[in-house]
């Protein structure tokens, strides 16, 4: 440990150094004829900036400004005189000035704060809300409240809307087409995405979601893990008075849920509670496999066609508590708990033909068999957090300190047999139990300083430990004792630990009075630990990661935004990944770890402007370049026949994850959300990208290919409460020892919303007009290639209700605006 120390001093000495630096470089901005009016709009109960704000100024002459994503805005060139000044912002009482007198140079106005409108109904609020989609500096926020029709769904449905962000028809998440992301609840780890990040998004209701926020390009603060960047979900958290809640339940022909939220808040204490359940009904995927291969060596040839079908079966449910106490006018005391079960089960029945010849066309064997598989995944997860949040009398000066403890029981499991198909007979076979535990601790502590007007200072450290501890027994078929006997070859006892140290500084500031800058680094140290039964202690290196990031962005006047943004990610191998045991849940496909995989790194670019040419009409555009070296993907090999302790399996492909040599990407990114006319917008996404993979197992080594992706969301808003939506999604497949499949999907929606808002009903189609979502897919490497066809069952069609409950007794005044100072807290 004692070689960690020089980069400690370094990493906390450079940013530093950094951030003192350059606005000791700054130069003055050049003189402009006419006066210049500065400052900021910010929401007066959380102090969070608002984003494009409108700033009129009336007089002589009328002028017009937006603020930016810090909340801030300019009025350039006002020639001298007396005005009257507006602040408006959708969902906020207008602040109004009614003799502003322009005479200086320059004329701060400091910090404007408003507060949100309120309009009682009965016994109902409605308050003014945020845009469904925000653009900030470092990330995208989509705030699912505001997403009326996807609130009968699950996280994947919500995710799929989001900008920079694809979901396949499997539910796999990418990011920036990259599937390397680091999924955060409540900005905090959990077990619940280590079994399966697919069971676990299919499993939080969208109803229980307040916002998802997206960081393509993190800083310092966060973890370095997830080369593709972070996605934090933010589970809701009333702030309103009194008692309150709301139930949410779909009927659908492919998906069920329920859920119900619950708050009580009484002056500064605040409880809350929810239970949320979901079931995907049984569907029946078929499948036909067929795959040519030939041994280099002998020229023998062989086939294995498959073809059947797959149920699959998904359930889960989630249920927690938290209470949130405002322990003095700047102390917040936080505690939470959450317990989360999910599982999955698929159940095939194939027809198989398995099949091999000499280089002169004779067969060495042709086998006719039914293959039977079913396979089972359970996972139980508790999360507990403790948050502290200590705020001093200096603006944005804060100490924060973070708990966390999060168990998960994992319980997987796998019984396949074939029969000859004439017979009937049961000749190889393999069943598998195997229970594991996950356990994580973490603890954190964040202090933010501002050490002048225009340079805030923000360090902290972070600690994870983890350890998983797994047992397989596995049990093959004896055809002499016509039994399922235990294998000692296969059955195994496996620890896994693994514990991070982390570090971060970051500066915030403002270069040559014209450049905003985030500048940070992090450092984190990885202590990796293993035993594997059937291998011994497995020597895993521990290694050390400086992660640097930077984001420079400029706000122009005519609310342009023009952005760069660095930042050093990397991705340590999953426990799975290095586990050395051989999965025979289908002894023709067998899956492996490998315990000497490194970690992944990358590098992450990206330039990007924002043009909001008017409040409701905005454009995004980015250019993209990522490099990741040593890389980590699933390779797939083919062996004429295959040892597994006694047994040998012929035509065998054996897949698993390692180190190729490295990946390119450069990609083009469009976005925006466009208003035409009154009550109907438009988001359209567009992704491009070459993708450039250099193989060192492959032939070719180097593997290139363009691919792209879409996606557009149009609603409009109908009198009386009606929105009616249209979503599509298309990605093309990805060229990697193959080509992945190519998918489109789309959806129609509406809903009507009932009791002045306290209520709606909706109803959502999905690919209405076509029963199966056809996959084709190729995998193929030295001597084999692989044709799949997968028919997925997607068509459905849901109705929804959500009713909101319970008294407020929130009070808005007209004059809670403030100029120059903050709100006194409560």
């Amino acid at each position: 440990m004692t070689k960690v120390v020089p980069s400690m001093i370094r990493f906390v000495l450079f940013p530093l150094l950094l951030a003192c630096w350059l606005p000791g470089y700054s130069q003055p901005p050049a003189k402009g004829e006419g006066i210049q009016i500065s400052g900021a709009v910010k929401d007066s109960l959380t102090g969070e900036p608002l984003e494009k704000a409108t700033i009129t100024l009336r007089g002589p002459k009328r002028f017009t400004a937006f603020t930016d994503a810090k909340g801030a805005f300019t009025l350039a060139t006002i020639p001298p005189g007396t005005y009257s000044l507006t602040v408006a912002y959708v969902g906020y009482t207008t602040f109004k000035l009614a003799a502003l007198t322009v005479d200086k140079s320059h004329l701060p106005l400091g910090t404007i704060y408003l507060s949100t409108k309120t309009a009682v109904l009965e016994k109902a609020v409605v308050t003014g809300s945020r845009p469904l989609v925000e653009t900030k500096v470092d990330r995208i926020v989509y705030n699912v409240d505001r997403d009326i029709t996807s609130q009968g769904g699950v996280a994947t449905d919500v995710l799929r809307k989001i900008p920079q962000v694809t979901v396949d028809a499997s539910g796999n998440v990418e990011l920036l087409g990259n599937p390397s992301i680091q999924f955060l609840i409540n900005g905090k780890r959990s077990t619940i995405f280590g079994n399966s990040i697919v069971d676990a998004l299919q499993s939080i209701p969208a109803s229980q979601i307040q916002s998802i926020e997206v960081m393509s390009s993190p800083g310092a603060k966060y973890d370095a893990t997830g080369t593709g960047g972070v996605i934090n979900i933010i589970l809701k958290k009333s702030k309103t008075e009194g008692f309150s809640g709301s139930v949410n339940a779909t009927a659908g022909t492919r998906q069920e849920t329920g859920s119900v939220n619950l708050t009580y808040k009484k002056n500064n204490l605040t409880l809350s509670g929810y239970f949320s359940g979901s079931d995907q009904l049984h569907v029946s995927t078929r499948t036909t496999n067929l795959r040519n291969s030939t041994d280099t060596a002998t020229g023998n040839r062989y086939f294995l066609g498959e073809q059947g079908n797959s149920d699959f079966n998904r359930y889960g449910y989630r249920t927690g508590a938290s209470l949130d106490w405002d322990a003095g006018p700047r102390d917040n005391l936080s505690l939470s708990f959450a317990f989360n079960q999910f599982g999955n089960t698929t159940d095939g029945l194939f027809n198989q033909e398995n099949t091999g010849a000499d280089p002169g066309g004779t067969k060495l064997y042709d086998q006719f068999n039914l293959r039977s598989a079913k396979n089972t995944i359970r996972n139980n997860t508790a999360d507990m957090g403790l948050d502290y949040t200590k705020k001093f009398r200096r603006e944005k000066e804060q100490l924060t300190f973070s708990f966390l403890y999060s168990a998960g029981q994992d319980n997987t499991g796998y019984i396949q047999s074939q029969r000859t198909a004439a017979t009937d007979s049961l000749f190889t076979g393999s069943t598998s139990n195997n229970p594991g535990r996950d356990k994580l601790t973490s603890f954190g502590l964040d202090y933010a300083y501002p050490v002048s007007k225009g340079l805030l200072f923000e360090t902290g450290f972070r600690t994870e430990i983890e350890s998983l501890i797994s047992n397989a027994a596995v049990y093959t078929f004896n055809p002499a004792a016509y039994a399922f006997l235990y294998d000692n070859n296969q059955s195994y006892a496996s620890t896994f630990k693994r514990e991070v140290y982390a570090g971060y500084v970051s500066a915030t500031f403002k270069a040559f009075h014209w450049l905003d800058v985030i500048a940070g680094l992090r450092e984190e140290y990885t202590v990796n630990k293993a035993f594997y039964s059937n291998s011994g202690h497995v020597n895993i290196p521990d290694y050390n990661n400086l992660a640097p990031s930077v984001t420079l962005s400029h706000a122009f006047d005519n609310n342009q935004m023009l952005k760069f943004a660095y930042a050093y990610r990397l991705e340590r191998p999953e426990y799975r990944d290095l586990n050395p045991f051989l999965n025979l849940a289908d002894p023709q496909n067998i899956t492996t770890g490998n315990p000497n995989i490194k970690p992944e790194i990358g590098h992450d670019f990206q330039l990007g402007y924002n043009y909001n040419f008017t409040k409701d009409n905005t454009l995004n555009m980015m250019l993209v370049y990522t490099h990741n070296s040593p890389d980590i993907k699933s390779y797939t090999t083919f062996y004429p026949s295959f040892r597994v302790g006694d047994s040998i399996y012929s035509n065998v492909n054996v897949t698993r994850r390692d180190n190729i040599a490295s990946e390119d990407r450069w990609g083009l990114v469009l976005g925006g959300s466009f208003t035409p006319f009154s009550k109907f917008t438009v988001r359209p996404a567009v992704q491009l990208y070459e993708r450039v993979t250099n193989n060192i197992y492959s032939i070719p080594q180097r593997i290139s290919g363009f691919e792209y992706r879409w996606n557009i969301n149009a609603n409009y808003q109908f009198p009386k409460g009606l929105i009616v939506e249209g979503f599509g999604n298309y990605r093309s497949g990805i060229r990697w020892q193959g080509r992945t499949p190519d998918f489109l999907t789309y959806t129609f929606a509406l809903r009507q919303q009932l009791w002045g808002g306290k209520g709606s009903i909706g109803f959502v189609a999905v690919n209405a007009f076509a029963n199966y979502l056809s996959q084709h897919s190729v995998v193929e490497g030295v001597g084999f290639h692989t044709d799949n066809l997968l028919q997925i069952p997607y068509r459905s069609f849901g109705i929804n209700f959500l009713y909101k409950f319970g008294g407020f007794k929130i009070k808005a005044k007209e004059d809670e605006n403030f100029l120059g100072k903050p709100p006194v807290e409560n």
